[in-house]
């Protein structure tokens, strides 16, 4: 159970086919997963399963707070597209539910959680692990994932607009 004074943080790396997601108190990492899509499904109902996901996941934790990746372009166009578009859908689900948001670069997440811009994945991974009691999975933990766990790291460590 969440006391009520504590901060909950809602962590999203957002992506197209896969989204990592995470629930962060103060005092640990309460959930963490993936949202993966339908390959076989159309674009537009890809986009429903974000939705609809991301919205379950907020009625369930009743976070405060949206810790979320800004979009970084690459040289597909196409993919970062496709990323944009979840990202506004995952945008506006959380204010829908009212939860305040903040936008983090990849290279300001690597700065909070291992104090170097160019860290690599695995030094991310190490340091989350350092950083947070992990919940119990029953699911092998992909990268979105812990770029989700780090996001919410990031969130509380600099607790912007708190």
């Amino acid at each position: 159970m969440i006391r009520k004074d504590t901060t909950v943080v809602l962590g999203v790396d957002p992506g197209f086919d896969r989204i990592g997601v995470a629930i962060l108190s103060e005092e640990k990492a309460l959930f963490s997963d993936c949202i993966e899509t339908n390959r076989k499904l159309s674009h537009e109902k890809r986009l429903l399963e974000i939705g609809e996901g991301v919205r379950k996941i907020i009625k369930k934790w009743k976070p405060d707070y949206l810790a979320i990746e800004s979009l970084f372009f690459n040289q597909n166009i196409t993919n970062a597209l496709k990323v944009s578009e979840a990202r506004g859908v995952i945008i506006y689900e959380a204010m829908q539910a009212g939860l305040k948001i903040f936008e983090y670069s990849p290279q300001a997440v690597k700065i909070a959680v291992t104090g170097y811009g160019k860290a690599n994945k695995s030094q991310v991974l190490t340091m989350v692990k350092k950083l947070v009691k992990l919940p119990t999975l029953t699911h092998k933990v992909l990268d979105d994932e812990i770029d989700a766990i780090a996001l919410c790291i990031t969130h509380l460590a600099t607790k912007k607009g708190i």
